[in-house]
């Protein structure tokens, strides 16, 4: 039996700091948590709940983490008959010999899948939302995330603050493999599509947090000729540079949208982008989304908000005059979580320098780390570290 110093979720606005008795079940395993990055998901089940946590709190939210395996059950090698992402397939022996110390990250939600499209509703099972998360000293895994494959490993040379992000980066990576951009038309006129950022493209990001970041990033790794990053503020404009340095081009938003619309006509000579990524709640934001696709439409917005907020006053014409597609991200399949990590181990990507240089304690105010804005950066708990108060 372990004890766990945690933070609690109870009900909207209501977060304790409180104290779990954990046990390692035969078919379980515990991973001491190393840190756990702030969703903004969960910043906004704590002002106004949800309803898949609020039924199953008090619960500890936290998914994006990486931790370190401190006990595995005696039965945990036969758990070979897969779920969800494995379904009809057995887990291999290999991936059931977890020892003591491996560094890990979890899949928080354990999908369903069809024809390998990973399915949003009735999941397995979601870390935080169903069971306990990792904004804790310790986080118990179920007998159904491991089958479900949604336990993984993390090599030496990937950093915890690359890890950590792991998850959220997969989910941005996710949308963007949603992208159907057109590539041509079968005799009857069907569209063929080819997913993914438009090879040799322009890519506009609205947004400087640290999702936006990510985006950026990856657009220029899957291939964009040109990334635009679309800030509010030269504060936030100064942080983008300083990290994207020159894989993105940083525009400070003025007041007049009109001034904005000119400048990025003439920064893309009059054809604007092929992808437009709203990465951020704001609703002008995704208003503005809708205006900067190319001309010729094949080109896709991926709304990453997190926040079920409406977007009123949206002008649908600008879809209707082109053919443009709008996708959005809640979630990313284990594939493409799996593609991040390969890539971080590979050396081909980087999520160094978006966290929050400033990790909190589970002795800080628990409303202090989840409505905090991370210095424009992803927020970030340290369970094992004296948080900020003097």
């Amino acid at each position: 039996m372990i004890a766990s110093e945690a933070f609690v979720y109870y009900a909207p606005g209501d977060v304790r700091r409180g104290t779990l008795s954990l046990e390692c079940g035969p078919e379980e395993m515990l991973v001491k948590v190393i840190l756990c990055a702030r969703c903004g998901t969960d910043r906004t089940i704590f002002q106004k709940g949800h309803p898949a946590v609020d039924a199953h709190a008090p619960i500890v939210l936290g998914h994006e983490m990486v931790g370190s395996i401190t006990e595995v059950g005696s039965k945990v090698k036969g758990l070979t008959g897969g779920l969800g992402y494995r379904e009809g397939q057995r887990n291999p022996p290999e991936y059931l010999d977890f020892r003591s110390g491996e560094r890990v990250i979890v899949q928080s939600r354990a999908a369903r899948y069809r024809d390998g499209v990973m399915l949003m509703t009735d999941p397995v099972d979601i870390l935080s939302f169903y069971i306990n998360g990792a904004y804790s000293q310790y986080v118990r895994l179920t007998p159904s995330l491991i089958r479900t494959g949604s336990v993984i490993r993390v090599a030496d040379n990937v950093t915890d603050e690359e890890a950590v992000l792991a998850e959220p980066a997969a989910c941005a990576l996710e949308s963007i493999f949603a992208t159907p951009h057109a590539v041509g038309a079968d005799p009857e006129g069907r569209h063929i599509c080819r997913s993914g950022i438009l090879k040799g493209g322009r890519c506009c990001v609205i947004g400087t947090g640290a999702i936006s970041l990510i985006y950026a990033r990856l657009a220029r790794l899957e291939g964009a000729s040109q990334v635009v990053v679309l800030a509010r503020s030269e504060e936030k404009a100064g942080l983008v540079r300083g990290i994207l340095k020159d894989e993105a081009e940083t525009i400070v938003i003025p007041s007049e949208k009109t001034v904005l619309k000119e400048r990025l006509l003439e920064i893309t000579r009059g054809r604007l982008f092929d992808d437009v990524v709203a990465a951020c709640s704001d609703p002008e934001a995704q208003r503005l989304m809708l205006e900067l696709y190319s001309p010729e439409g094949y080109a896709v917005g991926a709304c990453f908000g997190g926040t079920r907020a409406r977007v009123d006053n949206v002008n649908m014409d600008l879809h209707h005059y082109r053919i443009a597609k709008t996708v959005g991200t809640s979630g990313c399949s284990t594939r493409t979580l799996c593609t991040v990590v390969r890539r971080l181990t590979e050396g081909r990507l980087s999520l160094k320098g978006f966290l929050d240089p400033r990790p909190f304690g589970l002795d800080d105010d628990p409303s202090d780390f989840f409505l905090s804005n991370g210095n424009g950066l992803r927020p970030v708990l340290d369970p094992w570290k004296i948080g900020r108060r003097p």
